[in-house]
């Protein structure tokens, strides 16, 4: 527990940073602050995905490939199949998107369900799903590389996918959400390959090198809303593992960090239904109060919904891996035995 705690409060710095961001984003626009230009949001979403890699990174070494994503597939489905039917429900009240251009059309909701929307070209129900299509992505592919090549050839997985990155740079004339951020949880693996090597010198090269790389990359290639994404992902390398060294603690930010995945699923959902029955004003101070009631209800559904969903699901399946490898022969008690 002791080690996982300064993951969990970076994770709930990361879900802190991205909840802020659009809960409060919005309505300091009108002042000159924008947050989402600014990097809050994306600071969060890349301090996940270097979360992502570093503990995909350690769940492979320990688990064979099949329990390995059917612990992924019960942690991520259940919650996210749930915020898609919210949303429908209150699509169908006549509470949609933000935009206040109506429903979402059925082929958004089937693909979002099947994690598809990017490759069909379709919007998905949620802007918050572009991140997850992207780590749904990543768990597959790192696990097919564990499979096939055991780990090695971090350096050149990662120079390949920024080289197919700017291949789509070159022939679409702009580059690819999904590969443009795909190396940022090689940033994770690199941190966590350093912390299990005792951080030597050698090690820690290999995260310098993937960060510059990857730097590199984001500077070029990222579409202009994530501009300095590069600059970020260096501080949240420089977080990530002064956190790991130093042993960040923190009761409500560990909280935060055990429960950000449905809190980071449902916020969206909060604003959409508060905007609704209250709407929004020009004036910040005057949306102060909303602003707060936003924040506390996204973080009392997101710790419900873990609570509700998130462990029971994940404990299912770790159940049915227990049951699967029962004997189905019962063993005769000894005559006896007291």
């Amino acid at each position: 527990m002791a080690r996982l705690a300064p993951l969990d409060a970076l994770r709930g710095l990361a879900i802190a940073m991205v909840v802020l961001s659009h809960v409060a984003g919005p309505h300091l626009v009108s002042i000159g602050i924008d947050l989402g230009n600014n990097g809050l949001g994306t600071a969060g979403v890349l301090l996940f995905f270097l979360l992502s890699g570093y503990l995909i990174q350690g769940n492979l070494e320990r688990q064979p490939l099949p329990v390995f994503l059917s612990r992924r597939l019960f942690k991520i489905l259940p919650a996210y199949w749930l915020n898609i039917a919210a949303i429908l429900a209150l699509d169908t009240l006549g509470v949609g998107p933000e935009t206040g251009e109506g429903g979402f059309p059925a082929i958004s909701y089937v693909a979002s369900a099947f994690m598809v929307t990017d490759l069909l070209g379709v919007e998905a129900v949620s802007g918050v799903f572009w991140t997850l299509l992207i780590e749904v992505r990543f768990y597959v592919f790192i696990a097919l590389y564990h499979r096939l090549l055991g780990g090695r050839g971090l350096p050149l997985v990662v120079l390949g996918l920024i080289a197919l990155n700017g291949l789509s740079w070159g022939l679409r004339g702009h580059g690819s959400a999904l590969i443009v951020f795909f190396p940022a949880f090689y940033v994770g693996v690199a941190i966590h390959r350093a912390e299990r090597a005792g951080w030597t010198g050698r090690s820690m090269a290999l995260v310098a090198g993937v960060i510059a790389a990857l730097t590199a990359s984001l500077t070029l290639f990222a579409d202009p809303h994530f501009a300095g994404s590069g600059l970020l992902l260096i501080l949240d390398t420089a977080l990530f593992i002064g956190a790991l060294r130093l042993g960040l603690r923190g009761r409500f930010l560990e909280f935060l960090g055990r429960t950000s995945y449905s809190t980071y699923l449902f916020h969206p959902v909060v604003g959409m239904v508060l905007h609704h029955l209250f709407g929004r004003s020009e004036d910040v101070v005057a949306d102060l109060p909303w602003m707060a009631v936003a924040l506390v209800l996204s973080v009392a559904l997101g710790a419900l919904l873990h609570r509700l969903v998130e462990e029971p699901m994940v404990r299912l399946g770790k159940g049915l891996e227990g049951w699967g490898r029962r004997s189905p022969v019962a063993v005769a008690p000894q005559e006896g035995a007291g």
